[in-house]
């Protein structure tokens, strides 16, 4: 059973969870996202990869890009989350005007001047989201935005937010260069991650309550 879930998970696109955002952009189910951290955790290898498109921190099975893993490119754009066969599956994209939250076939755009929602793309192409999103972002209380978030310890947070608190996707920077990628619940990590430390070692798998589960 565990062979066919691995099986599974590398030929089907992320499903939708039961999180907040799963309106916006399909997620992958905890099942599978445990089977994954289970499979790179028995066959990658931590790399820094250095070319001549950009820099590379994270994962390699087979000398493949394979696991949890940040990219950034010579242009600026930062690349978080989840690869697989060497190719980027789910995650944050961030340039200096968008953010993108999701897979490649399915994500939502954010604007990051204002930190609303540009559009939602899947396979069937774009659209906007409803009425009454723009209806709560004209009032000042968007349930879903991208926003940068300074603590008065120097720590900084660029991420999905509700109601001002970290909630969805998002990156944490410690002030002593580490940072973690991944799920936020009302300002707690909550959900499937990553921990990039300074050293490069990488700490990933599931927090609940803002604490990694053993």
């Amino acid at each position: 059973m565990k062979k066919f879930l691995q099986l599974l998970l590398l030929f089907i696109p992320a499903v939708a969870g039961a999180q907040m955002n799963s309106e916006f952009y399909p997620q992958m189910c905890d099942e599978l996202q445990a089977v994954f951290c289970d499979y790179v955790s028995s066959e990658a290898e931590t790399k820094y990869i250095s070319s001549s498109h950009g820099q590379f921190v994270g994962q390699l099975v087979d000398n493949k890009i394979y696991g949890w893993g940040y990219f950034l490119s010579n242009d600026g754009a930062r690349t978080f989350g989840q690869y697989r066969n060497g190719k980027h599956f789910f995650g944050i994209t961030q340039t200096a005007s968008v953010a993108r939250v999701g897979s490649e076939e399915h994500f939502v755009e954010y604007d990051l001047e204002t930190g609303g929602i540009l559009r939602i793309h899947t396979k069937e192409g774009d659209r906007k989201p409803s009425k009454d999103y723009y209806d709560k972002m004209s009032l000042g209380k968007p349930y879903n935005g991208f926003y940068k978030i300074k603590y008065s310890n120097g720590d900084v947070y660029y991420g999905e937010t509700y109601g001002g608190r970290r909630h969805g996707y998002g990156v944490y920077y410690w002030t002593n260069g580490d940072y973690w990628y991944g799920e936020y619940r009302d300002g707690y990590r909550q959900g499937y991650g990553a921990l990039f430390k300074t050293d490069r070692k990488i700490f990933y798998g599931k927090w609940i309550g803002d604490r990694k589960v053993e």
